[in-house]
C-alpha cells in the first residue's frame, strides 16, 4: 500500500502520456538548488524592437498597424527548405522589450496565441512537412538568447522522437486525455483552474518542479484547429499559470511547449506545458533517462490556486 502524501519521501510516478516513470523526491530540493539565471543582455540594439525591423530576417506575417505581433524567419534556422527541408520562424510577441507573457493583458495574450495558431495553420500546409514544433525559451536557463519576448516555430520534414512517443502512447489508448482529466478532477489536489473548456493542472508525474499543463476539455486534435473563443479562453488559463509561477515561486526562467501530434496522426490531442527551469539535469537524469522532480505537484497546485 502506498503511503499518504504527507509520509512519502520519494515516489515513482508513471506519466500516462509517455509511459515513462519520473522520480518525485522533495527531500532533494536543497541539493544542488540553483537560482534562475534571468534574461540575457540585449546588447546595444535589440533587433526585435520597433524601428529595428531591418535588422531581422524577412517578415512573413504581422498583425496590427504598424504591428503588434510580427513573425520573421529565423536568422539561425534549425532547418531550411533548400537543405534539410522545413522552415524555422520567430514570433515576436510584443512591441515592448521588457515584458513577458505574464505582463500582457488577457486580450493581448489571446492575440499572441492567435498568431501561434495562424502560423501553425500555414506551416502545416507546406509540402513535405511531417510535424510542427512550437516552443518558447524564457531566461538563460531555458535557452533564451534574446530578452525581447518571442517564441519559435519549427516545421520539420521528420517526426521527432518525443512527438512520435506521445502519439504512439495516445493512439494505443483512445480517450487517454479524458481519463487523465477525470482522474485529476477526482483527486482535486493538482488542479489549478478548471473552466471555459480548459483544465490547468500540475501533472501527477511532473518531470520538473512546478511544471504546469493546460489541456482542452473538448475534442480538438491540433492547436491550429482552435477557434477564436477557445483561443481566448486558453489565454485566461495561460495568464493565470504564468503569473502565479512568477508571483508565488519567483520563477522567471521557463520553457513553454506546445505538445502537438504529428500531422499524419489522427484521433489524439494537444496540450500546452510550462516547464520552469531552475538548474540542469545531473548524472542520474542523463544516465537513466528518467526525470527527477523535487517539489510535489500537489504543493505547486495549492500555491497557484491561492493566487488572488
Amino acid at each position: 500500500m502506498r503511503s499518504s502524501v504527507a509520509e512519502v519521501t520519494t515516489e515513482l510516478r508513471l506519466d500516462p502520456f509517455t509511459g515513462h516513470h519520473v522520480v518525485i523526491a522533495p527531500g532533494r530540493a536543497i541539493i544542488g538548488a540553483v537560482r534562475p539565471g534571468g534574461l540575457p543582455g540585449a546588447g546595444e540594439r535589440c533587433p526585435f524592437c520597433p524601428g529595428n525591423e531591418a535588422e531581422t530576417e524577412e517578415t512573413v506575417w504581422s498583425i496590427g498597424e504598424p504591428w503588434d505581433v510580427r513573425v520573421v524567419l529565423n536568422r539561425f534556422p534549425l532547418v531550411e527548405a533548400h537543405t534539410t527541408g522545413g522552415r524555422h520562424e520567430l514570433v515576436i510577441e510584443s512591441r515592448a522589450h521588457d515584458v513577458d507573457l505574464a505582463d500582457l493583458s488577457v486580450s493581448a495574450l489571446a492575440r499572441v496565441l492567435s498568431a501561434y495558431r495562424d502560423r501553425l495553420r500555414a506551416l502545416e500546409l507546406l509540402p513535405g512537412i511531417a510535424a510542427v514544433v512550437l516552443f518558447r525559451n524564457r531566461g538563460r536557463r531555458a535557452g533564451s538568447s534574446q530578452p525581447h519576448p518571442h517564441a519559435q516555430i519549427v516545421a520539420l520534414p521528420i517526426v521527432p522522437p518525443a512527438v512520435a512517443l506521445r502519439d504512439s502512447v495516445a493512439s494505443r489508448a483512445p480517450g487517454l486525455l479524458s481519463r487523465v482529466l477525470e482522474e485529476e478532477r477526482r483527486a482535486g489536489s493538482r488542479i489549478v483552474l478548471d473552466g471555459d473548456g480548459w483544465v490547468t493542472f500540475c501533472p501527477f508525474a511532473s518531470s520538473r518542479a512546478h511544471e504546469v499543463r493546460i489541456a482542452p476539455d473538448f475534442a480538438c486534435e491540433r492547436f491550429a484547429r482552435m477557434d477564436d473563443a477557445q483561443t481566448s479562453a486558453l489565454a485566461v488559463h495561460l495568464s493565470r499559470a504564468l503569473s502565479g509561477l512568477r508571483k508565488r515561486m519567483g520563477l522567471a526562467d521557463y520553457n513553454l511547449l506546445l505538445r502537438d501530434p504529428a500531422l499524419a496522426t489522427r484521433g489524439t490531442f494537444f496540450t500546452v506545458e510550462i516547464v520552469p527551469r531552475t538548474g540542469g539535469d545531473a548524472g542520474f537524469e542523463l544516465g537513466s533517462g528518467a526525470s527527477v522532480c523535487v517539489v510535489r505537484p500537489e504543493e505547486t497546485a495549492a500555491a497557484l490556486r491561492a493566487i488572488e
